[in-house]
């Protein structure tokens, strides 16, 4: 009898103690439960709060919260955002495209990235831009994603601004260029034609005075003023020349770009204590007008800068085919210059070689060193 009554005993204290546990079990889950709902609560409070606008959506990709800042910004109570109801605020230019983007990534459980336009409270479309990244749970598993939206309007007019500033810029440097293509070669072209002027109508007239005075010097009752006269026109008619020479050499159109570089050459060394030389090679028969113009020009541009500014003794001119072009290289011993460092004003020479060289879709390099001389390359197509 005893031993049944510890039994029973022993049964009661743990069917008590087991009913205690449950009791003690359930109100700390009861507790975790509630503290998860006061958390969530205000979490959910802190996001409403938020300057942006935030949002979650389920597994299946539809819309399942969203903060005060989307009601607000929408105008539209949340029962009409959620699920896919968000979509009707996009401008029906742009739903195709966010759920192309949309619904993929998030399939595939990668990050959201999109633009669009979302229609405001008022009616205005403003540009908006997602982000979003999955959610998971503490065991793991797959719960939607948590995104976050934002207005950048204003950023896309300033970049829609900047783009055609841009375009409006790059426009205006073209036409630039073409004007300044269109000066060089209608220069060029007067250039031309006031030289063969001079060269066949002005310094003939002038030998043909020069002759006549000639004959009236050898005549027997010639006046004492015919020979200065004589000698005059002789002088006037080799200035000429050599204008109308610089205005626009005739061997180049005559006999082409190689002796047109000797003889450019010949005419630099002969105006001053300059030594020359001239090297040609591996040239093909017949070279393009405007190429053999345009490093003629160069070169003559460099040599003048030698002998002028450099203040150089000794100057080599290479002319070669490469590359499916024409290089010219142009090298002095003088005192040469920082091509980087701050000039006391723009050379008006240096830019006509650039730009006669970049008509032709051509390169030009300088290359100078202070004290050590200076090379000129300039490479056009062939």
């Amino acid at each position: 009898m005893t031993f049944v009554v510890v039994a029973l005993l022993l049964v009661v204290a743990f069917l008590t103690a087991t009913l205690v546990a449950l009791v003690i079990r359930g109100k700390r889950q009861a507790s975790a439960e509630r503290h998860a709902r006061e958390r969530e609560e205000r979490f959910r409070r802190t996001l409403d709060r938020a300057p942006v606008m935030i949002w979650t959506v389920r597994p299946d990709t539809t819309l399942d919260f969203v903060n005060n800042t989307c009601m607000n910004f929408t105008g539209l109570p949340i029962e009409k955002l959620l699920d896919n109801g968000w979509l009707d605020a996009v401008h029906p230019d742009d739903r195709e495209y966010c759920l192309g983007i949309y619904v993929p990534a998030i399939e595939a459980r990668t990050a959201v990235l999109m633009e669009y336009r979302l229609r405001r409270a008022d009616g205005a479309y403003r540009w908006i831009f997602d982000s979003a990244v999955p959610k998971y749970a503490l065991d793991g598993h797959f719960e939607g994603y948590i995104g976050c939206s934002i207005d950048i309007t204003e950023r896309r007019n300033a970049e829609d601004l900047t783009r055609e500033s841009r375009a409006a810029l790059a426009v205006s440097h073209r036409e630039v260029q073409q004007l300044a293509g269109r000066l060089l070669t209608a220069h060029e072209d007067e250039r031309r034609r006031i030289a063969r002027e001079l060269h066949d109508d002005i310094t003939q007239r002038l030998a043909r005075f020069a002759i006549d005075a000639g004959r009236m010097e050898s005549a027997a009752d010639a006046p004492e003023g015919v020979r200065p006269l004589r000698e005059g026109l002789v002088r006037l008619s080799e200035d000429v020349h050599a204008l109308s020479y610089r205005l626009h050499p005739a061997v180049l159109d005559d006999l082409g770009l190689v002796e047109a570089l000797k003889t450019e050459c010949d005419r630099v060394a002969r105006s001053g204590e300059l030594r020359v030389e001239v090297e040609a090679s591996a040239l093909p028969a017949a070279l393009p007008a405007e190429a053999s113009l345009c490093l003629f020009r160069v070169a003559q541009e460099a040599l003048g800068n030698a002998a002028r500014h450099a203040h150089a003794s000794a100057v080599t001119v290479l002319l070669s085919s490469r590359s499916k072009g024409l290089e010219l290289a142009v090298s002095d011993n003088g005192s040469g210059f920082d091509p980087k460092g701050p000039r006391d004003h723009a050379s008006l020479g240096l830019a006509s070689m650039r730009e006669r060289v970049r008509l032709l879709q051509g390169k030009l390099d300088i290359e100078s060193t202070p004290g050590r001389g200076t090379t000129v390359v300039a490479w056009v197509p062939a």
